[in-house]
């Protein structure tokens, strides 16, 4: 008898702070997290930010790799999230997220075809 292969579990609910209080938010209601200043946020797809105690490399290994992409070093995004890209040159995609971002998010040339390719998935 074969033994069913277990399924990788994905963190479910990611524990936030907005001021003094924590709260709970489901994972398929993160639009996005961006790291600024050593500090991890989390933008929800209504646009609220709340600080998450967890680094983006922690966020990426503990959510699902077909709802969430790394797209550089400041920001890991959800599917549903990314607005538009375009080339930039070099090889590089410049991203618009949904909320909006203040600045330009840049997907390098490295991993500019594995973002295309999860976004096709």
């Amino acid at each position: 008898m074969d033994m069913p292969i277990p399924m990788p579990r994905y963190r479910q609910r990611i524990v936030a702070r907005r001021g003094a209080e924590f709260v709970a938010i489901p994972a398929d209601e993160a639009a996005y997290f961006h790291s600024d200043d050593k500090l991890t946020f989390l933008v929800s797809r209504d646009g609220q930010r709340f600080l998450v105690d967890a680094t983006l490399a922690e966020l990426e290994a503990s959510l699902d790799p077909h709802e969430f992409f790394r797209l550089n070093r400041q920001f890991l995004a959800r599917a549903g999230s990314i607005a538009s890209f375009r080339p930039i040159g070099k090889g590089k995609l410049l991203v618009d997220l949904q909320p909006r971002v203040r600045g330009e998010i840049v997907v390098s040339q490295e991993k500019a075809a594995a973002f295309r390719r999860w976004l096709e998935q």
